[in-house]
């Protein structure tokens, strides 16, 4: 079975010194409820130093959150979801489905955003709502073993993964003690991690950062491997200092420095 290194990482395009804003990524995440609004801004922290621009659509309870979050930084951008559509083809990617509620209008946004064949990671409660047919090429899922049982009433293992992947032309990250990655001709498993990652929060981390790769134009498999190994690696670099006793909002703010220490 062959693992993910450093090379994983480094694969990874880096942005260019003469570039402008927006060009290395805009992000627009759908995510969020009364709920869950933890799961929202996790996956804004683990995105935000990845890709240029996030834009954000979350429900009306959550927006006095999402303002908070933009004194911290000018790269979010709060959308209402009756002007939504006219911003779908400006994107680089969409992350759909953290800490999302199980509805109809949310179902609806879901399938509107897959059908521009656009990059998506869908993650969480989006794949509950989740119709396969509607995957293409550009979808990335992140579920965690039961999540894929559910999906595809397969056991969640890496060559039911493999099969899935192959069936629907996506790519499947498969989150446990070790990281499946899988698509139509490719697949790599990531090590590492410790106890401290079954902290809530850290697959939204996961899927931030996942997506902002994509949305800064590196490919699928490319942007899952890189995102389950760089996710894995700053667990571990938390570990090191804090034992298990991290947060998830510790793994975000440290998804930045491990890059940097993988990157040299």
């Amino acid at each position: 079975m062959p693992y993910c290194t450093k090379r994983c990482w480094l694969a990874i395009k880096k942005p260019k010194k003469k570039s402008h804003k927006g060009e290395n990524g805009k992000l627009l995440i759908l995510a969020g409820s009364p709920l869950y609004h933890g799961a929202l801004e996790l996956a804004i922290l683990a995105a935000v130093r990845f890709c240029d621009l996030i834009y954000v659509c979350t429900c009306k309870e959550n927006r006095a959150l999402i303002k908070k979050l933009k004194l911290l930084t000018p790269n979010i951008i709060l959308l209402n979801k009756k002007t939504l559509p006219k911003f779908f083809p400006k994107m680089d990617a969409f992350l759909l489905g953290c800490g999302w509620e199980d509805n109809d209008e949310n179902c609806i946004l879901m399938e509107n955003a897959l059908n521009t064949k656009k990059p998506a990671v869908i993650d969480a409660t989006a794949l509950k709502m989740l119709n396969p047919d509607f995957l293409h090429k550009n979808c990335t899922l992140t579920p965690h073993a039961e999540e894929f049982k559910q999906l595809f009433s397969l056991p969640a293992t890496a060559k039911s993964a493999k099969k899935m992947a192959k069936k629907f032309d996506c790519t499947i990250l498969l989150k446990g003690p070790v990281d499946y990655i899988a698509s139509k001709n490719k697949f790599i498993a990531v090590s590492g991690g410790n106890a401290g990652m079954t902290k809530g929060g850290t697959g939204d981390v996961l899927a931030g950062l996942c997506a902002a790769l994509l949305a800064a134009g590196n490919p699928p498999h490319e942007s899952a491997a890189a995102a389950a190994f760089l996710n894995k690696r700053a667990a571990d670099e938390l570990f090191k200092k804090m034992g298990a006793y991290y947060s998830s909002l510790d793994l975000a703010s440290q998804l930045a420095f491990t890059a940097k220490k993988l990157s040299k």
